[in-house]
C-alpha cells in the first residue's frame, strides 16, 4: 500500500478554489458579527426587534441609570453605552468628527440625540446605561457622569464627555481623571470641588460596577436599544416609528 495520495496537476486548482471561497465566506461571516452583533464598539445593527427585558431594574434605580423624561411616558426608551464606544458617540451626535459618518451610518447618527430632545420635550422617557467594558478610561467616565448625577448634573455631563470626544479612538489619555474634571468644569452649576473629590475617591466606583454588572445581561454590545422593553435596531427610523 502506497502511504501517500497523489493530486492530480489538473485538479489542484478545482481544490484551492473551493478551500478560497470557504475562507471567504467565513470571513465575511465574523466580519458581519462585528459590526453588528455585540462586540466592543459593536454599532448593534441586529434584527429590528428582539425579545423583551424586564426593563424594572433599569426603570427604578436612577443612582445608577439616569433618565430625563416623565416618568410616566407612553414610551421608555432605554440606551446600553460606553462613553469611550464610537458608535456610541455616532448615536449621540455630538463630537465633531461624527458628521463625518453621517452617510455611512445615516440613521444611527444623531439616534440617542433625537430621543434625548424628545424626553426634554415630555414626549419619552430616555434612561441611560453605563457600560464600562472598553478599558479604564470608559470606568472613568461613567464614575464622572454619576458624580455628575450626586449634583442632578448627569444629562449636562453626559454631553460633555461626549462633546470632548476628538476621535473614534480609546483609551488615548482623552478621558483620564483629570480631563474629566476639566470637562466638568464646562458644565454650567456644578460644584467642581465636590466633583473632584467624588472622583478623586471613586465615591461611585461600585455603582458603575453594580451597573455593568447588570447591564451585562440584557446587552452584550454598546450600543444598544430597547424600546418599551423590546431591543431594537440602533436605528432612528425603527425608534421613531416605535414611539410617534
Amino acid at each position: 500500500m502506497k502511504d501517500s495520495i497523489t493530486i492530480k496537476k489538473s485538479d489542484l486548482w478545482k481544490y484551492a478554489t473551493i478551500v478560497l471561497v470557504i475562507a471567504v465566506i467565513v470571513l465575511a461571516f465574523f466580519l458581519g458579527r462585528g459590526i453588528g452583533n455585540g462586540g466592543a464598539s459593536d454599532n448593534g445593527a441586529a434584527a429590528a426587534t428582539g425579545g423583551a427585558v424586564n426593563m424594572n431594574v433599569f426603570l427604578s434605580n436612577s443612582d445608577l441609570f439616569p433618565s430625563i423624561g416623565p416618568e410616566n411616558a407612553d414610551h421608555v426608551v432605554v440606551e446600553f453605552s460606553d462613553f469611550q464606544c464610537p458608535y456610541c458617540a455616532m448615536a449621540s451626535g455630538l463630537p465633531s468628527w461624527t458628521t463625518g459618518y453621517a452617510t455611512q451610518y445615516a440613521d444611527l447618527v444623531g439616534l440617542a440625540k433625537n430621543v434625548q430632545d424628545l424626553a426634554e420635550q415630555g414626549k419619552v422617557r430616555f434612561i441611560y446605561v453605563p457600560m464600562s467594558f472598553l478599558g479604564q478610561e470608559s470606568v472613568y467616565s461613567a464614575q464622572a457622569a454619576l458624580c455628575a448625577n450626586k449634583q442632578d448634573k448627569f444629562w449636562e455631563m453626559h454631553d460633555a464627555i461626549f462633546t470632548a470626544s476628538d476621535g473614534p479612538s480609546e483609551n488615548d489619555g482623552k478621558y483620564t481623571k483629570e480631563k474629566l474634571k476639566i470637562i466638568a468644569k464646562t458644565v454650567s452649576g456644578i460644584d467642581s470641588a465636590k466633583f473632584d473629590s467624588c472622583l478623586d475617591n471613586d465615591d461611585t466606583l461600585s455603582d458603575v460596577q453594580a451597573a455593568a454588572s447588570q447591564a451585562s445581561q440584557a446587552a452584550s454590545g454598546t450600543p444598544t436599544f430597547y424600546v418599551d422593553g423590546n431591543k431594537v435596531s440602533p436605528s432612528w427610523t425603527t425608534v421613531s416609528g416605535l414611539i410617534a
